[in-house]
C-alpha cells in the first residue's frame, strides 16, 4: 500500500488485522495472511483455538496466538457448550476488546477471505467514522425467500468489520460480547446465528456504526447475483451497474475446490463462469502453496479420555448449565459431567458430527425424509389438524436443545 508522507506511516503502523480459527483452518489463514503482505504489507494476527502443538508451514507473515494465552475464566465451559464455529465466532467481539487495549484502528476479517486490492477505502473510513460493517446485499431486494434467508442470518457479513478504538467502539464490542458469551449458537431456525444475527440489533443500538456499500467489498457467493466480476488488464473489478470497483476481498465461504466459487447452490446473476473459475483458482493457488502439516484434529471435539463430543451433548449441557456451572472444565473427567451424561445417554457412539449436516446435504437424506413426513401424514391422520399443529409447535420448541431444560434429567 502506498504511504504518501510521514504522518501516514505512523498511523498505519497502528493498525491491527486480526482472524480467529482452529488448526483445521489454518491453511486459508495462511492464505489470507499472504494475501495481506501482498497488498498491505502487514502481518496477520491468528488466534488459534486449538490446544498448542507444534505445527509446520511455508510462511512468517503470521504472529499466531493460542487462545487459551488470553481467555477468561470460563473459557473450557464456552468451548464445551460451543462447537468449533460457534467458539470461534463467539470470541470476535471478546479478542476485538483485547486489541482495543494494543491498537488504534482493528480490522477482522474471516480466514477464508483473500485480499485482491489495498484495504485503503477501510483506513479512510475509520479517519471519520469509528465502527465499521458491510451487509450482505446493497440493491433493493423484492425476492421475499432471500429477504427471509437475510432476516434469518442476519443483515450484515461479520466477515468483516472495523473499529477505531475509542471509548464508542468499546461499548459496542462489550454488548456485542455478552451476547456471544450467552447465546452464540447456530439455530438460525431459533433466531439466533452465532455472532453474525447478534449485530443486525448494532446499528439501533449504536448510532456510531457506519455501513460501508462499496461494491468490492466482501464480494460472495451469496451477492453474486447483484455484482459482475470482471477482468480489466489482470485486474479484477466489480460492477453492480451503478457503482464500479477493483476487487478489494472476495470470502470465499463454503469454497467448493479448484475452480469451484462454492459448493452452495446460487445464483451467479450475469457473472461469466470463466471469471468465476479465474477467481477460485487464484484462491486454489493461495491455499496449494499454504498447506499446514500435523495434527489438525479439532482439541476441543474430545474429554481428556479421548470420548467423542457429540452435539447433543452440548446442547443438553448448555441447558443445564446453571447445574453445571461448578465444574470449570468440564473436558477434564468429572463425577458431575459423567453422571449428567450417563442420566441422559449422552455418550458418544461414533465421531460423525451430523449437527453439520445442513440444506445442501437434503438429497442424499431424501428416503429419510419421505419416510418422516410419511409418519407425520399418518399422525395428521390419528389426531386431526388442531391437534397436529399443536403438536408442530411443540416439535419447534422442542428443536432448540438449548432452551428444553425440562428434557434433561
Amino acid at each position: 500500500m502506498k504511504k504518501n508522507n510521514t504522518n501516514k506511516i505512523i498511523k498505519m503502523s497502528k493498525v491491527c488485522v486480526f482472524t480467529v480459527c482452529n488448526v483445521g483452518y489454518l491453511n486459508k489463514a495462511l492464505a489470507l495472511a499472504e494475501s495481506l503482505k501482498k497488498y498491505e504489507d502487514k502481518n496477520l494476527k491468528i488466534f488459534l483455538f486449538d490446544k498448542k502443538r507444534k505445527l509446520t508451514f511455508n510462511t512468517n507473515n503470521i504472529e499466531i496466538i493460542w487462545i487459551e494465552d488470553i481467555a477468561p475464566d470460563n473459557f473450557f465451559q464456552l468451548a464445551f457448550k460451543y462447537n468449533v464455529i460457534e467458539l470461534t465466532t463467539a470470541f470476535k467481539p471478546f479478542i476485538g476488546k483485547y486489541l482495543s487495549n494494543l491498537y488504534e484502528n482493528v480490522i477482522f476479517l474471516d480466514p477464508d477471505i483473500l485480499l485482491y486490492d489495498s484495504l485503503s477505502l477501510i483506513h479512510d473510513s475509520l479517519e471519520k467514522d469509528y465502527f465499521l460493517l458491510t451487509p450482505h446485499i446493497l440493491k433493493v431486494e423484492y425476492n421475499p425467500i432471500l429477504n427471509l434467508t437475510f432476516q434469518k442470518f442476519g443483515f450484515y457479513n461479520l466477515g468483516f468489520f472495523a473499529f477505531k478504538s475509542n471509548d464508542e467502539s468499546k461499548a459496542i464490542l462489550e454488548w456485542w460480547w455478552k451476547q456471544c458469551e450467552s447465546y452464540c449458537f447456530d439455530e438460525a431456525h431459533q433466531g439466533a446465528f452465532t455472532d453474525q444475527k447478534w449485530m443486525s440489533l448494532g446499528p439501533l443500538y449504536f448510532t456510531g456504526i457506519k455501513v460501508l456499500k462499496n461494491v468490492g467489498l466482501n464480494v460472495a457467493w451469496w451477492n453474486l447475483h447483484e455484482r459482475e466480476v470482471s477482468i480489466n488488464e489482470g485486474v479484477f473489478e466489480v460492477s453492480n451497474g451503478v457503482q464500479k470497483s477493483n476487487l478489494i476481498f472476495f470470502h470465499f465461504s463454503s469454497f467448493g475446490g479448484e475452480d469451484l466459487i462454492s459448493k452452495k447452490i446460487f445464483n451467479a446473476g450475469v457473472n461469466k463462469k470463466v471469471t468465476l473459475s479465474k477467481l477460485s483458482i487464484t484462491y486454489s493457488d493461495f491455499l496449494n502453496k499454504n498447506k499446514v502439516n500435523g495434527p489438525l484434529d479439532y482439541s476441543y471435539d474430545f474429554l481428556e479420555n479421548g470420548m467423542y463430543i457429540n452435539s447433543v451433548l452440548r446442547r443438553a449441557y448448555a441447558s443445564k448449565f446453571a447445574d453445571l456451572e461448578e465444574v470449570l472444565n468440564p473436558f477434564v473427567c468429572n463425577v458431575l459431567i459423567d453422571q449428567f451424561m450417563r442420566l441422559n445417554y449422552l455418550k458418544s457412539r461414533n465421531t460423525k458430527n451430523n449437527s453439520l449436516i445442513g440444506h445442501k446435504e437434503k438429497d442424499s437424506y431424501s428416503f429419510s425424509i419421505r419416510i418422516y413426513f410419511m409418519i407425520l401424514r399418518l399422525f395428521l391422520r390419528l389426531v386431526g389438524p388442531n391437534n397436529f399443529i399443536a403438536i408442530n409447535r411443540i416439535m419447534t420448541y422442542s428443536s432448540s436443545l438449548v432452551q428444553s431444560k425440562e428434557y434433561w434429567k
